[in-house]
């Protein structure tokens, strides 16, 4: 076999694995199981819960934030679908929930008693 063949067979293999890889699934890309925690929060919660009903959200140039992280690594007590999820304005903390992606649920953490 020559180095032309071999290369040919070589550069054929890596596009079908190419292919074959991207053509897992329904076509769409896999939602991050971040962003399935704040479509929970979204969904359930009312506006004024997050961002606070006295705020003039509509002309404000505040900077808001939300953040997304598990509580701690997946290992012995299987994290994949926790999440402890904060949004800030300007910085200042004024909404968190725990949020169970797997079961749907999600309870409110008071800010209050959250270190800074």
């Amino acid at each position: 076999m020559s180095f032309r063949s071999s290369l040919a067979i070589l550069v054929a293999l890596a596009a079908a694995y190419t292919l074959g890889a991207q053509g897992r699934g329904d076509g769409k890309p896999e939602k991050p199981p971040h962003a399935e925690a704040l479509e929970l929060i979204f969904k359930s919660q009312q506006p004024a819960k997050f961002d606070g009903a006295k705020d003039d959200w509509w002309h404000d140039t505040k900077e808001r934030t939300w953040v997304v992280k598990r509580p701690f690594a997946p290992g012995v007590i299987d994290s994949t679908h926790m999440f402890d999820v904060s949004f800030r304005i300007d910085g200042k903390e004024t909404a968190a929930w725990m949020v169970d992606t797997r079961k749907g649920t999600l309870q409110p953490i008071d800010v209050k008693l959250r270190k800074p």
